[in-house]
Formats: structure tokens, C-alpha cells, sequence
């Protein structure tokens, strides 16, 4: 007879493909990992993966399994939650994966408002990308993941979600370039002011995203050049304090709340935006505690604050650039003001 830890073995190869990142996913060598396959093959009589060099494949058998693995999953995780909860009564601890941004923006008014219902509760916050969020809940070492809904593809995902918020993008330069009245930047920036604006610094969130923002720059500022390449925003952003360039960023990264977190200017970039999600296994938006934390990050999403962004320089609503925009249409989550001074 199979076990539901060889069922949850099966369902990370499944998502991973291949055996080296179903180990990474779970935290166990690959020979462990083989080992449970091996016995669970063994146990249903068939074979569920062919081999392709280090590449897994489905067989037809695999493929009926798939479909009712996460049916089996799903009602254990339940039955394992109820019983937690019988057993400890109101205690409660909660894994929830974020980018650090995002948890800086909605886990302390959540966890605030969550405690209300539940004063016991506890969080484990773990910050990461995520491309590990998505592995850590296929691995079931996490109950909920907030993250960008632009770094997830929805035709690939058994997670539930719930909308959270939206922010702005802005552009971070440092505090002594001043675009208020820029037009032309070629025309109106001294070469070495020209110089800190086209240099840039990136982030590691892959390439869709990085080629997203290197066209933004070409289509507004031209030639541009590379300077560093980060993977956290708040990195970005000191960086830009320091002087070495600009950064484009979501306006919930560069303050806590209402307040301004760096000594940058911040423009607003209407074109753009960053809305976050929850993604969790369907049965926590029905079960507490974790229906509760989920109830409380949507309403901090709803009632969040950021600081006001600059509105966009002239050269990113001037008519001769291909698709600006005007500052008729105020973006989501901003609070436009001609001035932070």
C-alpha cells in the first residue's frame, strides 16, 4: 500500500521534471528520492515516469495518478489540519512565503488584524523569489505564497489565489537628479546627469522581466547601461541613493507604509504596475487558521497606504515618445504630487 509521503514524492517530480530539483524541493538526496518512487512504482504495480537523460515523463499510468494525486493530497492535509487543531486547540502557526517587499507592506497590519480573531497565531515568514515560493508549495513546506502576479503563470498552477493589491511602478533616481521639467533628455540633462539616468540597475527576477524593463528604458531614455544587477529591490534602491544610477521599482518597495524608506526621488510610471497575489492549496481558504491570515493580508491590501510619488517627468507623457502617457489617469495605488520637498 502507498503512503501519502510517496504520493507527495510523486506530485514534486511531477511539478519539477526532474530529479534534481524534486530533491531540492524537498530537502532530501536524490537516491532517498528514487528509493520512495521506486517503492510506490512497486506498490501500484506500474511505472509512472520514463527517462529521458535527467528529464522525468509521464506514462499514461502516471498521468491517471496526476489527476487523483492532488484529490488524495488535499484531503490529508485536511484531516491533518483538523487534527491539529483538535489537539492544540486555538494555537496556530502559519508558513507564509513573500517577497520581502511585499511582506514589509501587508504582514504587519495582517498579522495585527488575524491576531484579533486569533490571538495565539504565529507566523514563519520565509523571503524569498518566486520561482521558490511555487517550489516550497508544490513541497507543502509552505501554506501560503504572496508575490507578484506577472512572475506566475496561471495555466501551470493547481493553487488557489486571491487578489491582494496593486502599486505603481516608479523610477528611482537619486536625489539629486531632478526631471521635473525634463522634456528631451539628451536636450536638457548635462552629460553627466544624462549619464546617472541611463544607468541601470537591474533585478535577477528572469528574463521576461528583465527584457520588460530594458525595453521601458530604450523606448524613454535611449542607450542605456548596466551597472549592477540585484535581487532585492531595497539593494536597487541604495544603490540609486549612492548615486550609481536609477532603478525601476514598485512605489511599495521604496517606503514602509506611508513613509519614504531611501533618500531617492521617485516619479511615477504610469504604464506599470505590480499587483499581488496569494496562492495557497484550496483547502486553507477553508480552513482556520489559515483562512483567517488570508482574510487579513486581503484587507490589509485594500486599506494600504504608500507615500506620494512625484508625477511622471515630461519626457514620459511628451507626445513624441511611442506609447507615453499623460498624467490624466491617476495609477493604482498612487498619490501624485508635483513635489516631495
Amino acid at each position: 500500500m502507498f503512503t501519502l509521503r510517496q504520493l507527495a514524492v510523486f506530485q514534486a517530480l511531477v511539478h519539477a521534471g526532474s530529479m534534481t530539483r524534486a530533491a531540492k524541493q524537498l530537502g532530501v538526496s536524490q537516491p532517498a528520492l528514487s528509493q520512495q518512487l521506486a517503492k510506490l512504482e512497486k506498490s501500484l504495480g506500474v511505472k509512472l515516469f520514463e527517462r529521458a537523460g535527467n528529464e522525468l515523463r509521464l506514462t499514461e499510468a502516471g498521468r491517471v495518478l496526476a489527476r487523483k494525486a492532488e484529490e488524495i493530497l488535499t484531503a490529508g492535509d485536511e484531516l491533518e489540519a483538523a487534527m491539529r487543531a483538535f489537539a492544540e486547540g486555538r494555537r496556530a502557526r502559519v508558513a507564509v512565503g513573500a517577497l520581502a517587499s511585499a511582506a514589509r507592506m501587508l504582514l504587519p497590519r495582517a498579522l495585527e488584524l488575524a491576531r484579533r480573531e486569533i490571538p495565539e497565531l504565529a507566523v514563519d515568514v520565509h523571503e524569498l523569489a518566486p520561482g521558490e515560493m511555487i517550489d516550497q508549495l508544490y513541497a507543502r513546506t509552505l501554506h501560503i505564497a504572496v508575490l507578484a502576479e506577472s512572475s506566475v503563470a496561471r495555466d501551470h498552477l493547481t493553487f488557489a489565489r486571491r487578489d491582494l493589491c496593486a502599486d505603481g511602478y516608479v523610477l528611482a533616481v537619486p536625489p539629486d537628479l531632478d526631471l521635473d521639467a525634463v522634456r528631451h533628455p539628451e536636450r536638457d540633462l548635462p552629460p553627466e546627469r544624462l549619464a546617472v539616468l541611463r544607468r541601470v540597475i537591474e533585478f535577477n527576477f528572469g528574463t521576461p522581466h528583465r527584457q520588460r524593463v530594458l525595453e521601458w528604458y530604450r523606448r524613454h531614455v535611449g542607450r542605456v547601461e548596466t551597472v549592477a544587477c540585484v535581487r532585492q529591490y531595497e539593494t536597487a534602491l541604495a544603490l540609486v541613493e549612492a548615486g550609481h544610477g536609477t532603478a525601476l521599482v514598485p512605489l511599495g518597495a521604496a517606503a514602509n507604509r506611508e513613509r519614504p524608506l531611501f533618500d531617492v526621488r521617485l516619479y511615477a510610471v504610469p504604464e506599470m504596475e505590480r499587483r499581488l497575489v496569494a496562492l495557497f492549496p484550496s483547502q486553507y481558504g477553508r480552513l482556520r487558521p489559515w483562512s483567517v491570515l488570508l482574510d487579513a493580508l486581503q484587507e490589509a491590501g485594500r486599506t494600504l497606504h504608500l507615500p506620494p510619488a512625484r508625477l511622471p517627468p515630461p519626457f514620459l507623457r511628451h507626445p513624441c515618445w511611442p506609447e507615453a502617457r499623460t498624467a490624466t489617469t491617476q495609477p493604482v495605488a498612487y498619490g501624485l504630487e508635483k513635489s516631495m520637498e
